[in-house]
């Protein structure tokens, strides 16, 4: 089991940088220092420091997945009846067209971002998280918010 160390809320400056690397992640360092007030240098060790207490896990790119031949989306909710919690995981790991997943309370015990370029390769995922439990699954028609959202409600956009 993973131990969680308790990480020090951010004070506003930090929340700023946040907010604003929320907002584009490509923003340089002097273009996120000149926005909230603080050198270069002062925004780079800023961003280490919450890299390193893990409040900032990475750095993504938004895709276009119909552009990339990706048209079939859907959200799969998925009761696993046969495999352990570490098993479940190993086996949802290995399936590349799933591009997302939450672990959730309630009857399913997860859900899964399935990503296909058809309806023939979700149906193969399917059937094969089929061969672990229940599956029930909701095609995604369209899709929005931003990805690095952060509620304003929790102080950090001003």
């Amino acid at each position: 089991m993973e131990v969680m160390h308790k990480t020090k809320t951010p004070d506003k400056l930090s929340q700023r940088i946040l907010a604003e690397l929320c907002a584009d992640a490509r923003l340089s360092n002097a273009e996120i220092g000149r926005r909230v007030g603080l050198s270069s240098p002062a925004v780079a060790e800023r961003i280490q420091k919450m890299e390193e207490q893990g409040i900032i896990r990475g750095f993504y790119t938004a895709v276009n997945y119909d552009k990339i031949g990706l048209s079939i989306r859907a959200w799969v909710n998925f009761k696993c009846t046969t495999l352990k919690h570490d098993a479940m995981l190993a086996m949802i790991n290995e399936i590349p067209e799933i591009a997302e997943w939450q672990t959730i309370t309630g009857t399913p015990c997860m859900m899964l971002k399935v990503i296909t370029p058809s309806s023939k390769e979700l149906e193969a995922v399917i059937v094969h998280l089929g061969k672990y439990g229940e599956t029930s699954t909701s095609l995604i028609l369209s899709e929005g918010g931003n990805p690095g959202f952060v509620n304003p409600g929790l102080g950090i956009r001003d």
